[in-house]
């Protein structure tokens, strides 16, 4: 094989594109109509399509030549994007190598049975392999498969039209069922060993033992099929092999010797006794002897290897070699190689067009010429901007690699631990953190350096998970989302096992109800309103309920499983862990069969917080009667995919997976922060009617709100009885990261209090423990998390207040603080407490009986952060914090 191997730098991974219509037919004038198509017509068919591609786009393997990429256009017009290379056996010169190279032959027979053995492992049966299939990556001196799921991806024809190739390439069984057979039928005949037979008549073709390019296709059927039905000879290549009149030099003599029983297995005439790829794989090494070329070693791929890996990766390192390092961007793989592209202004659809195909048309042209009442439609002839065919269309990279030309080399090969020298490159790309992130997520340059860096980390996990968290807290690569949710979710172990030893299959009780909700759950969304991705969901829901015993199945658990299943659409035992650990950490509780305490504990929280940031709206919520109850429930439950598109679902969750438990209650309370104006100005009924229709609202607003109010709420405000148990320890508690990236400690100590309790209360509570680490913080730190030093008010009679209080605090008698009118009267303490506005107020008593009622008082007042000492002072006498204030106090 060395004069395959190519000398030159390394080049890009070339990309091609084929384009198509669903629900197109094949015969000319007519609108393909099948009878499981028709029931919603083209749009269904498309959504079939695409659910079909998300699984076969994670088929990656040396020898098939990978699918990337599946977009939608106008008119159900689907665009496939997949890897391209220009050689194939239909290159004459290759052909010719072949034939008198033994190596190199028996290099092309191992390449492709094993990327067929791989399809079969894969339940993935192509129809046929045509010489123009079979192609030659000249990087990595290998032999592909490429559009090796054209047929699956239509449904066999019953999705869209298909691309049988040259029919002389079909096995036997498949000719017998005629050129119109498509759909089930045809799935049926199509065995593991149908592609077996092209490879055999292909290389019977090579070593010129047959010659039929002189026969036209019903000539070359009728030879087959009278050949096979004669029984006169077990293959094709027996009845075909005749030493005399090819013409065979002395090496195709070698050749053909080693490969004759090879041969005689591939193109034996019945699927019965025809091996399949697997077991012709076998035999090829058992009867074939050659020095095969060096073992290539593989490296481990973080976006469609198993994940987390499960298997040491010491050596999967990009090596740097001189060739590497005059092309760079050789090294990244084929499906960052795309995003970039998309990012330096690739066109798919502009490619088409500039090939003279979907071509923009007047309307009119598209009408029909006549209708009939079978719901055929009769339009005019073959138009070449409307040509489903699948013809071929190369992208062209060159726009990328001009637009990349200038960045240096150094961040292709990043360094986690980096050195001075290092820094310096990426200083332009920590200035853009700064800028929205609409723009991050589009720049050429800023995303090749996250990508790069992410699959760096990823290569390294579970070890780098606290350095994925620290990068995902700036901005998380479109490209490495599904994989950072993983990794901030903490997924690690043998994941496939532990899926796979589920019951999935077993009727159960919520069998009814998944049925009716699935078929609704993001079905404007074309990938998830497929029947692929309606079963993926079924299953993940069945084994959630399975393992889950202790829950039951409620409405919005759908909803909520519909992120994880998009994202990891080819990786069902990911998604489901990442379901689960969700749900543990973000909802626990929530699907008890009785969740009515654990819903009313989370929304009082809720109506704690609204107090304690917006009292003025938190006042008039309440004034009107526009509780929680009657908005908040289906935001919490969904973790808000009832509220917004997945797209948008997805810019949330980057940033809501970084928090804790308590996280979702900010952006509950930013979504209310954004129609502040709107619902300060409504009455109950036109709140109703703005909540029934959802506005639209910016989400990184809504984002950063969420966080600043996280960062200056007390911890134990947002505790709850319900939350997950997990007890951690003060290392741990270290570590943790909040929604901005901060790894500040949080305080301990925790208060437990009733429901009854906590729904009669309006503010949240504090434990002097959190009080003592505010304290300590703010003079430590000076940081923006905290509003300086808690302003403590004791609402004790001065008597009391004059035997033993906190330090620094003042005295506000709760029996003589307001007047008439429920205004504080002025005096030196109110207006004190006037003057600290904003900062965080602390009111406490002796019990906990009078501080409660001050503190609502404060909030109708307006006083933002407002808290309740957990216990009052009393609890605190022996504890040696109570002192007798001085006079100066």
């Amino acid at each position: 094989m060395k004069e395959f191997i190519s000398m030159d730098p390394p080049k890009l991974f070339d990309l091609g594109v084929r384009s198509f219509f669903a629900g197109f037919k094949q015969d000319p004038g007519h609108f393909y109509h099948d009878d499981q198509c028709s029931r919603s017509g083209p749009s269904w068919a498309a959504s079939q399509i695409m659910g079909t591609f998300r699984r076969i786009v994670s088929i990656r393997q040396e020898n098939l030549c990978a699918y990337v990429d599946v977009i939608r256009g106008k008119h159900d017009r689907l665009m496939i994007v997949a890897e391209f290379h220009s050689k194939n056996l239909t290159d004459i010169s290759l052909r010719s190598r072949l034939s008198s190279d033994q190596l190199a032959l028996f290099s092309l027979s191992t390449d492709i049975i094993r990327g067929l053995a791989f399809l079969n492992r894969h339940d993935l049966l192509p129809l046929s392999l045509t010489p123009e299939m079979i192609t030659y990556d000249e990087r990595n001196n290998i032999f592909k498969i490429a559009d090796f799921a054209s047929s699956n991806l239509t449904g066999f024809g019953s999705f869209a039209p298909l691309r049988p190739g040259d029919a002389r390439y079909l096995a036997p069984e498949l000719l017998l069922l005629g050129p119109t057979a498509h759909g089930a039928a045809l799935q049926a005949a199509v065995v593991p060993s149908s592609a077996v037979w092209s490879l055999g008549v292909i290389l019977c073709e090579i070593l010129q033992i047959a010659d039929f390019s002189s026969l036209s296709v019903a000539q070359w059927v009728s030879l087959i099929l009278g050949d096979a039905l004669k029984k006169k000879h077990p293959s094709f290549y027996e009845s075909t092999r005749d030493p005399q009149a090819t013409g065979e030099n002395s090496t195709q003599t070698s050749v053909i010797a080693s490969l004759d029983e090879v041969l005689r297995d591939c193109t034996t005439y019945f699927p019965s006794l025809r091996p399949g790829p697997v077991t012709v794989l076998t035999k090829f090494h058992e009867t074939v002897t050659f020095s095969d070329s060096p073992v290539r070693s593989r490296l481990y791929d973080p976006l469609w290897d198993v994940f987390p890996p499960v298997t040491l990766r010491c050596r999967s390192e990009v090596v740097k070699t001189p060739e590497v390092l005059k092309v760079p961007l050789a090294s990244r793989g084929i499906d960052e190689l795309y995003r970039l592209w998309t990012l330096a202004g690739g066109d798919v659809l502009g490619e088409l067009r500039a090939q003279g195909f979907a071509a923009e048309e007047p309307a009119i042209l598209s009408l029909p010429q006549l209708s009939t009442g079978e719901q055929t439609t009769f339009a005019k002839g073959h138009r070449t901007s409307a040509d489903p065919s699948g013809t071929l269309v190369v992208l062209n990279m060159k726009p990328l690699l001009e637009r990349l030309d200038d960045v240096a080399k150094e961040v292709y090969f990043p360094l986690l631990l980096r050195s001075d020298d290092a820094i310096r490159y990426l200083t332009d790309y920590d200035e853009m953190r700064d800028l929205p992130l609409v723009i991050r997520e589009n720049n050429l340059k800023y995303q090749l350096h996250r990508q790069i860096l992410f699959h760096r980390l990823f290569c390294g996990y579970p070890f780098t998970q606290a350095m994925i968290k620290k990068e995902a807290a700036m901005d998380v690569p479109p490209l490495y989302r599904a994989r950072t949710w993983a990794a901030l979710l903490g997924i690690k172990g043998d994941i496939v096992n532990d899926y796979e030893s589920i019951d999935k299959d077993s009727p159960c009780s919520s069998d009814r109800q998944i049925e009716v909700d699935i078929p609704r759950c993001h079905q404007y969304n074309s990938l998830m309103s497929s029947m692929e991705a309606h079963v993926k969901l079924k299953r993940i829901l069945k084994a959630w309920i399975a393992d889950h015993p202790q829950f039951v199945y409620w409405q919005g658990l759908d909803s909520l499983s519909a992120p994880f299943v998009y994202l990891n659409f080819s990786d069902e035992p990911l998604a489901y862990a990442c379901l689960s650990a969700f749900v543990t950490k973000y909802v626990h509780s929530f699907f008890l069969k009785d969740n009515t305490p654990v819903i009313q504990e989370y929304l009082a929280v809720f109506s704690h917080l609204l107090a304690f940031h917006d009292p003025i709206l938190a006042t008039h919520l309440s004034g009107i009667g526009f509780l929680p109850e009657l908005y908040s429930i289906p935001w919490f439950l969904t973790m808000f995919t009832h509220v917004f598109p997945l797209h948008k679902i997805f810019h949330l969750w980057d940033q809501l997976l970084l928090g804790d438990e308590s996280f979702p209650l900010f952006i509950g309370l930013s979504l209310l922060t954004q129609l502040r104006s709107q619902l300060l100005s409504c009455g109950f009924n036109e709140c109703i009617l703005l909540f029934s229709d959802f506005p639209d609202l910016d989400i990184q607003q809504c984002l950063n709100r969420a966080k600043d109010m996280f960062n200056v709420t007390p911890k134990c405000a947002t505790f709850r009885n319900h939350a997950r148990n997990v007890s951690v320890s003060k290392k741990d508690s270290d570590s943790e990261v909040s929604p901005d990236g901060d790894t500040s400690a949080s305080p301990e100590g925790a208060h437990v209090l009733d429901l009854e309790t906590l729904k009669t209360e309006t503010c949240p509570r504090i434990t002097w423990e959190e009080i003592q680490w505010l304290n300590n913080f703010s003079r430590q730190n000076g940081s923006k998390r905290r509003n300086g030093r808690p302003l403590l008010v004791d609402v004790r009679t001065a008597d009391e207040f004059l035997r033993g209080t906190l330090a620094h605090s003042i005295n506000i008698p709760f029996l003589t603080a307001f007047n008439a009118d429920g205004e504080l009267l002025s005096t030196f303490e109110s207006r004190t407490l006037e003057e600290g506005r904003g900062k965080l107020v602390v009111v406490f008593d002796g019990k906990c009986t009078m501080a409660p009622k001050f503190a609502s008082e404060l909030v109708r007042l307006g006083f933002p952060h407002v808290t309740i000492l957990h216990h009052g002072i009393d609890h605190l006498k022996t504890s040696g914090f109570v002192s007798v204030p001085s006079s100066s106090t």
